[in-house]
């Protein structure tokens, strides 16, 4: 089963460095007078950002920089600003003029490539990790969503380069990180490689057994090898910390149907559906759920998981149930 695996952002921490006139001293006269009037809007920007008012905050980052259109500290904060309203495009583009004056910041080029992986723009998040990257070699973060833009594309290999190499530098560096072994575990288990996807998962939860998604990892590697008791345990354990962990919910309701305790997997899948309506995976694992006994209503569920309007990754088995089903139904 895919799992998604979040990625590393820079950490969303405003800029509190000013420019001061050290900084501006080769600028002259003038230029430092537009970097001392452009500081004013700077620093009620950020006492906006302090009250929670971020519409203003930008505007006033957007004036500082009118004054001065050298003002670094400044088009980050506007980007990170950007972010925090959902505008990634504005983010983007505040972060390119950051870049322009200071083109070595791996950092914001990691950042960069986040805002474009998520906003659909695959090629330039990659080029935008690379970048990060070649700045860095042994810049983590940047390993790490790297691997999970190149899983993604179905580029296994490429990911379990990225993703190792982020595992290796967490260790050297004395860091027992719980997001590195579990982005590698999951992987593993995408690539049916069971025993070291649980091996890793379990470094994951050694770090910290309370994270739902590393308890959730360990259930589907139980679930995959038919031990749905000891995947329940698992399951219940990302659902304790999380009540509404929708994913939880879901592989609960596989390993009680690998029980044949149908009840509880039906509660099970319809609970994921309540917290996520959108969780249209489910509908598929209902459609199967009813396949054997009651084919309208697998139909019904398998025409609502492929009429979701997302990309469905069984469509073409589905449909191929669909009209099995159709013929076993009297008229």
């Amino acid at each position: 089963m895919k799992r998604a695996i979040e990625r590393f952002l820079i950490v969303i921490a405003l800029a509190t460095v000013l420019l001061t006139p050290a900084r501006a001293a080769d600028g002259g006269a003038q230029e430092n007078g537009a970097i001392a009037e452009a500081t004013k809007y700077f620093e009620r920007a950020n006492k906006f950002v302090e009250a929670g008012s971020l519409p203003r905050a930008k505007l006033e980052y957007a004036k500082a920089i009118k004054l001065y259109p050298k003002y670094l500290d400044a088009f980050y904060n506007l980007g990170v600003v950007c972010e925090k309203l959902g505008e990634k495009g504005g983010a983007i583009d505040q972060y390119k003029h950051y870049l322009e004056i200071k083109p070595d910041d791996a950092d914001v080029w990691n950042q960069m490539g986040v805002l474009y992986d998520e906003t659909g723009s695959k090629k330039e998040g990659r080029n935008a990790y690379e970048k990060a990257l070649a700045i860095n070699p042994k810049y983590g973060r940047a390993h790490h969503n790297l691997g999970v833009l190149l899983k993604e594309e179905g580029d296994l290999k490429g990911a379990e380069q990225q993703l190792a190499t982020f595992v290796k530098l967490e260790d050297e560096a004395g860091r027992q990180n719980g997001d590195a072994y579990y982005s590698l575990g999951i992987l593993y288990l995408q690539e049916s490689r069971d025993k070291e996807a649980k091996l890793l998962l379990q470094k994951a939860i050694d770090t910290d057994p309370s994270i739902p998604h590393y308890n959730n990892a360990m259930g589907d590697t139980y679930l995959v090898e038919k031990r749905p008791d000891e995947s329940i345990v698992y399951y219940k354990k990302a659902i304790e910390k999380d009540p509404k962990y929708a994913l939880a919910y879901s592989g609960l309701g596989d390993a009680y149907a690998q029980l044949k305790e149908r009840d509880k997997a039906l509660t099970s899948y319809r609970k994921a559906l309540e917290l996520r309506p959108d969780y249209t995976l489910v509908y598929y694992k209902l459609g199967l759920f009813y396949e054997d006994n009651n084919p309208a209503e697998a139909i019904k569920n398998f025409e609502k998981y492929l009429q979701s309007g997302r990309t469905v990754e069984y469509r073409d088995e589905v449909a191929a149930k669909i009209e099995a089903l159709k013929l076993t139904i009297k008229p």
